[in-house]
């Protein structure tokens, strides 16, 4: 894509991200984006919003490899576009493409180093979506199968260090690269599958007790969430509130208990998560707060 057939972008997100950076012969940086009438969460996507977005890709294009992962919407295999290794999450029933769609289109929208980021969507008889390649997997089997012998506490707050609203966040929803950099994936589905309580695919042990409650999603009930992502990561990919029946879990949450930091855990980041863990949403962290905790723990570990 280009404006001015001097200056050539692979779609239109890294041509906007150019543009917010430098006017680069435009009369001014791009400043702020023209609103959406109406939610965009609720349109109707189609395909020709990824065609003209420069989103596209063509099947002819894509060579799809082993099988390495299975979702409850799509199957993810391991593939190759233009010489690129990519991730390939392929559409399992058609009465879910417009989720499929949505996610894709929530991708298309935000940048970020901790973001897995899509590269296209193919639409054809089967709907595809394409996005760089996580080599390690997804962090909670990174931890169970690495351990103490390979993770290292700087490793740890690596993990750690996020700031990304996402409902659904949790260490099986966070993906790992070679390079050890862990970003978050499936950040679109988790706003629009059946999530209800009665569906039982509700994420009840990752959720604050105001959200399953009122199902009101808010920076304080990610924070929450975030509080046991952290627990995940330093009890190496244990499950959360382990011996207590998933259906007693709320119950003792709001009676006050509070799970026991991880052996080995350093006091501060025990902290942080009892901070998450504050039943009253104002008086939890902001990310913000969060992060600058984790850089100030991170810069004292070896």
């Amino acid at each position: 894509m280009t404006i001015d057939e001097e200056s050539y972008f692979g779609n239109l997100a890294e041509l906007v991200e150019h543009y917010s950076n430098d006017a680069d012969g435009l009369c001014t940086k791009l400043i702020m984006p023209l609103q959406k009438k109406g939610s965009s969460f609720s349109s109707v996507v189609s395909a020709q919003d990824f065609q003209t977005g420069g989103w596209s890709i063509l099947p002819k294009d894509l060579f799809v490899g082993e099988l390495i992962g299975k979702g409850e919407f799509g199957d993810v295999y391991k593939g190759r576009y233009k010489d690129h290794q990519v991730a390939i999450k392929q559409l399992k029933d058609k009465n879910s493409a417009q989720t499929f769609l949505k996610e894709a289109s929530v991708m298309t929208s935000v940048r970020h180093p901790n973001l897995v980021q899509l590269i296209g969507v193919v639409i054809a008889d089967t709907i595809q979506l394409v996005t760089e390649f996580m080599g390690k997997g997804n962090l909670v089997e990174y931890l169970r199968s690495r351990g103490r012998s390979v993770i290292t506490k700087k490793d740890q707050i690596n993990f750690s260090i996020k700031a990304l609203v996402h409902r659904d966040l949790a260490a099986r929803n966070i993906l790992v690269n070679e390079e050890n950099t862990a970003k978050v994936s499936d950040f679109g589905l988790a706003k629009y599958g059946d999530h209800s309580l009665e569906s039982g695919k509700f994420p009840i042990k990752w959720t604050a007790p105001e959200a399953l409650r009122e199902s009101k999603f808010t920076n304080k009930s990610d924070m929450w969430s975030f509080g046991i992502l952290l627990w995940e990561v330093y009890s190496f990919g244990r499950v959360p509130y382990p011996r207590i029946p998933l259906a007693d879990v709320v119950m003792h949450v709001e009676r006050g208990y509070r799970m026991e930091a991880p052996e080995g855990c350093p006091k501060k980041i025990y902290n942080i998560m009892l901070k998450a863990w504050e039943l009253d949403p104002k008086n939890r962290p902001t990310f913000k707060e969060v992060l600058e905790m984790l850089k100030e723990e991170g810069a004292t570990t070896v």
